[in-house]
């Protein structure tokens, strides 16, 4: 396993940063110092070992958590100090003001995406869930991911500017070999009208849906007369209803949505209102105004039917997103190099003797 890939795996998936001061737990495996000693200790770098295999483990089973060895898990301690002290010594860090700023615009764009406003413990519930670690945590994890990213941003540009823009050929060529790739699934674009319920008044409005489906079955009021009056959903009042496309392969929505509704939507005549169908978030009255078939995608042709982005266009932007990708990764390298030769650097730890 190499060390630096290690850090950059680091980076990247926005895991905590070892911060280890020198009064802690006496037993050294490496101290570090560019502007101050730190101790790094057998402890800590045992922890960081447990963590790794566990999560190696979990992904590739056995044999991948035995590849994890721990004099490059220290390597790899040793560079995120590294870093971070750099990053202080060459003046790149921020002010908890700021981190707090950050994470308050990660919970409105939760909130953004769920429709509704959340609570301080509810955004942890949500953070703990998706990256398994809690709050405070988060916050330490944001301030140092953002420290070195603005670190390698502000001392490597030029080495972040030298990818190269993919050429006509390598975009025709990546398409040729992932054709079979660019393909739309089934499509609906559908108009609803929602209610939302909770548990103590799942009854109720259940029963007024229910009267609202009747007036539609007999022609008593229109779907589009009903959408602005009785409609919850308030981003999709303003346009008749409308709330865009479904992927039949989509299973985050379907699973956001029940299997049941989604399959539901799918089955419903093109331009008739529906029954009361029942999502996991409350009721609707759902109209499918298009239904497309798959189909399998030309070069020219659009990614999706909302989108203004063609498949030729989709390539290359992929394709300079990774040469992207790489000179930031490169950049990295460089600069922990630089930093390892500029520091003092004492390994005390050898796996024969622990």
């Amino acid at each position: 396993m190499n060390k630096k890939s290690i850090v950059i795996l680091l980076l990247f998936a926005l895991l905590p940063f070892a911060l280890f001061s020198a009064d802690m737990i006496s037993q050294p495996a490496a101290t570090v110092n560019l502007i101050r000693n730190t101790v790094i200790t057998v402890e800590d770098l045992n922890n960081r070992v447990d963590q790794y295999r566990a999560e190696a483990n979990a992904s590739g089973g056995a044999a991948a958590a035995n590849q994890v060895k721990p004099l490059d898990v220290l390597n790899v301690l040793i560079n995120d100090e590294l870093v971070i002290q750099g990053a202080e010594r060459d003046g790149y860090m921020i002010t908890d003001a700021q981190v707090e700023q950050m994470v308050r615009q990660q919970k409105a764009y939760v909130e953004q995406q769920i429709g509704r406003a959340i609570t301080d413990a509810q955004f942890e519930t949500v953070i703990r869930n998706n990256y398994g670690i809690g709050l405070q945590e988060f916050k330490k994890s944001i301030k140092e991911s953002t420290i070195v990213d603005r670190y390698v941003r502000g001392k490597m540009a030029s080495v972040l500017e030298s990818y190269e823009e993919p050429t006509e050929e390598q975009i025709n060529e990546f398409f040729r070999t992932n054709r079979s790739a660019f393909m739309n699934p089934e499509l609906v674009r559908i108009s609803h009208i929602f209610m939302p319920f909770t548990d103590e008044d799942k009854a109720a409005v259940k029963k007024q849906m229910d009267q609202l489906a009747r007036w539609l079955r007999y022609n008593t009021y229109t779907f589009e007369e009903l959408v602005p009056k009785y409609s919850k959903d308030a981003d999709s009042v303003g346009k008749g209803g409308d709330i865009g496309w479904l992927a039949f392969d989509d299973e985050e929505m379907r699973s956001y949505l029940g299997s049941k509704f989604f399959d539901a939507v799918f089955e419903l005549p093109l331009g008739k209102p529906s029954g009361v169908l029942e999502s996991t978030g409350g009721y609707h009255i759902v109209k499918v105004t298009t239904h497309t078939d798959p189909k399998l995608l030309g070069i020219e042709d659009k990614i999706n039917p909302e989108s203004d982005v063609t498949v030729r266009q989709y390539i290359r932007q992929t394709l300079t997103s990774r040469s992207q990708q790489a000179a930031y990764l490169s950049a990295i390298d460089q600069l922990v190099q630089q930093l390892r030769d500029e520091a003092m650097i004492d390994i005390i730890y050898s796996e024969e003797s622990n």
